[in-house]
């Protein structure tokens, strides 16, 4: 038994006197720390006072019957191991203490030849009992976990399956059609299939993008790249980038930086899929000819960024979720562009990497607000 498991420490719960003090004197004789208790009253404000390794109970208590101080010590302390203290002609009851909880028991008059190997013993049994108690709810934790694991990898390849086969679909169906189309040399089907299909295969590349992404984070390989940038630069070039594709909506976006440079360590590469996942949404999400805002500001433990719609909102009890992969609110894009519910939970993976925080306020019918803080370093 190593060290750090010794037994130190008993509380004695004996009613009479002379037994109290033979067995205080023999283990303060073996080394051990010793408190005595007549009743289980005094017993229970002892143990809710101080920690003990093990409790030797006499069930014949003035203030309890038979196996009730045993239940009351077990449900106070229950990791704590007991000995059961019993006359010579009642070893029945201490058999069956033995099946409500104790680890074992002492005859009263043949304490001292086997009380230290007998308390020992229980206290070590005990302990293996407590770990193994331990690992058999840390196993039952991990299959729980292996279970949702396993019910997320299916939902994962069912979305990404369905998600798949539309614009294979599309892209097949197009693709023989052009074929025809090139021997009759209409150049304005040719254009409009060969659009449907770059449209297709732009949401295939999307998705497998988010797929890749979502089992490296999820499998505790995301490494971030750190470098020096200056965010309000870093912002002002993606937000340029995001605006060429939002005129298609005829949509504005609208930057709103402080003044200089603001210094920051963080993955150019991941914070620029965050900014182009947060914006694309806010033009997804927006009404043809509206705008939408990105405020960066100095905060006073770093940056922040807000992402601002005035698009339809989301109702509130749908917003807890949206950080959570395959998620998808009642909101719908406004002409109809797709999405898998991946975007959110990257997004949300790479800020934490990042040390940061980002929150969502929305209101429905008035817009969404996300908000970045970073810490400076």
């Amino acid at each position: 038994m190593d060290d750090a498991s010794a037994l130190r420490r008993v509380l004695v719960v004996e009613d009479s006197r002379t037994q109290a003090m033979a067995l205080e004197m023999n283990l303060r004789r073996n080394g051990l720390g010793t408190l005595v208790a007549g009743t289980l009253e005094e017993a229970l404000i002892a143990l809710e006072g101080e920690e003990f390794d093990l409790v030797v109970l006499d069930l014949g208590l003035p203030d309890v019957e038979s196996l009730e101080g045993l239940h009351a010590i077990k449900a106070a302390v229950p990791d704590t191991a007991v000995v059961i203290l019993t006359a010579r002609d009642d070893e029945t009851l201490a058999v069956e203490a033995l099946q409500h909880g104790a680890q074992d028991y002492l005859v009263k008059g043949r304490v001292g030849q086997l009380m230290m190997r007998t308390l020992s013993f229980a206290h070590e049994r005990n302990q293996v009992r407590a770990a193994l108690d331990s690992m058999a709810r840390e196993l039952r934790t991990k299959n729980e976990e292996l279970e949702q694991l396993n019910l997320t990898k299916d939902r994962f390849l069912g979305m990404a399956a369905h998600d798949l086969r539309n614009p294979l679909t599309v892209i097949m169906g197009m693709s023989q059609l052009l074929s025809h189309q090139v021997g009759n040399g209409d150049p304005s089907t040719v254009t409009k299939f060969a659009g449907r299909i770059h449209k297709s295969s732009e949401f295939m590349l999307s998705l497998v993008n988010d797929l890749l992404d979502i089992s490296t984070i999820e499998s505790g390989r995301l490494v971030l790249e750190r470098e020096t940038i200056d965010l309000c630069e870093f912002i002002a070039e993606s937000v340029d980038l995001n605006a060429r594709i939002a005129v298609q909506k005829e949509i504005d976006i609208e930057l709103r930086s402080e003044e200089g440079p603001l210094l920051l360590r963080a993955d150019r590469t991941r914070l620029e899929q965050v900014l182009n996942n947060l914006l694309s949404n806010a033009v997804k999400y927006s009404a043809r000819g509206s705008c939408v805002t990105v405020h960066v500001e100095r905060g006073v433990d770093g940056p922040e960024i807000s992402v601002i719609d005035r698009g339809q909102g989301i109702p509130e009890e749908e917003q807890e979720g949206l950080f959570h992969a395959f998620q998808k609110t009642s909101v719908r894009a406004t002409e109809g562009e797709k999405s898998v519910g991946l975007g959110l939970a990257i997004v949300r993976k790479i800020i934490d990497a990042h040390r940061g925080t980002i929150a969502v306020q929305s209101r429905v019918g008035e817009g969404t607000t996300f908000k970045i803080m970073l810490p400076w370093s």
